[in-house]
């Protein structure tokens, strides 16, 4: 790979971070601009004022040409590798089954279309969506211009419970979970359906047969199918809640995955965090503490659980954590993820993780 020229020996290590294991050191992920290259990554990471929202989201050549600019800008240390990140948002799967979707600086957002569930035909992938449409779009157009340049990442999904949230709003669903019970689980049958056929339509462009995969956002390369399974609106449910409805969505997400890591967001989703830990198709969790939360070390308790749970673990830490969670963590099947100053610095971390 151009832009990863020990990429090779990163496959490996990131192997056997999914089998829980450690080769040679511990897995590190630090990026940093490229020397000579700082001033075209200090801009690359922000909307310029003359170019617009909508131009930002949908004009796949631009897109894919100011990526392309991110990624020659950014050194790739360690586990670190050139990943492209097709998405449209997080919302993009509601918008899939007619949501319109509103552009924002960083995000998207979905507009609430569902006022009752009784009345909402079934849910499934229109081809001629327009979000759609873009988002295979993007996703093809990435894959042909990276061969040999980066790894086309898979785009967020979103699914199971937060493609109905996005589409009813989360304080009505909550309560739809106790009145309309039966119409829920339905809905999340047919979100759940779509989802393996999205899957298998991402798959078929980005080909992990020879380039293995990652999920876009969340780098963690495996030779095969893998992507990042989520659902942010179990922070408002019981774990009973969250068993009953939502896990047999995320379990068969999972499924249609060779690795599937877990993302796992803020202090009121840990009370789900036991039931996870039992669930074998999910082989990593990703800890986020959440906006506003603790720093990262603050969470090594935690993060014990999680290893001890039989789990891979992804975490993201400044570079002054990175030895204390080192010296505290497993080093088998953990996975550091960290942003250098400088080029120098990221190379001086990776000598002293090496040492």
């Amino acid at each position: 790979m151009e832009h990863k020229p020990d990429w090779e020996q990163a496959q490996k290590r990131m192997v056997a971070w999914w089998e829980g294991q450690v080769l040679d050191r511990p897995c590190l992920q630090v990026i940093a601009p490229r020397q000579g290259y700082e001033e075209e990554w200090g801009r690359s990471g922000s909307r310029p004022p003359d170019i617009s929202l909508a131009r930002w989201w949908t004009d796949v050549e631009y897109v894919v040409e100011r990526t392309a600019k991110r990624i020659r800008a950014t050194f790739w240390g360690g586990e670190a590798f050139p990943l492209f990140r097709p998405n449209v948002g997080p919302d993009a799967f509601a918008a899939f089954f007619g949501a319109p979707l509103r552009l924002l600086e960083n995000t998207t957002w979905a507009e609430h279309i569902v006022d009752n569930w009784e009345q909402v035909p079934e849910l499934r992938i229109d081809q001629s969506n327009r979000w759609w449409r873009l988002q295979i779009g993007l996703l093809q157009a990435a894959q042909d211009a990276g061969r040999g340049l980066w790894i086309t990442g898979v785009p967020d999904t979103h699914a199971s419970g937060d493609a109905l949230s996005a589409l009813r709003g989360p304080s009505r669903l909550c309560l739809d979970l106790y009145d309309q019970p039966v119409l829920v689980k339905r809905a999340m049958e047919q979100v759940t359906q779509a989802v393996q056929h999205v899957y298998d339509v991402y798959f078929d462009i980005v080909q992990p047969d020879e380039y293995g995969s990652s999920c876009s956002w969340l780098p963690s390369w495996y030779p095969g199918r893998t992507s990042a399974v989520q659902c942010d609106f179990i922070a408002f449910l019981s774990p009973a809640m969250m068993e009953g409805f939502i896990l047999p969505a995320l379990v068969a997400e999972a499924r249609s995955l060779d690795r599937a890591i877990y993302h796992l967001d803020g202090p009121d989703a840990v009370r789900h965090l036991d039931l996870l830990l039992t669930v074998p198709e999910i082989q990593a969790i990703q800890w986020v503490p959440g906006a506003g939360a603790l720093p990262v070390t603050r969470w090594i308790p935690l993060l014990k659980r999680i290893q001890a749970g039989g789990k891979s673990l992804w975490i993201d830490a400044t570079l002054q954590e990175v030895p204390t969670l080192l010296d505290a963590l497993k080093l088998e099947g953990l996975m550091i993820h960290t942003v250098a100053e400088s080029e120098e610095e990221a190379r001086d971390l990776l000598r002293m993780v090496s040492q």
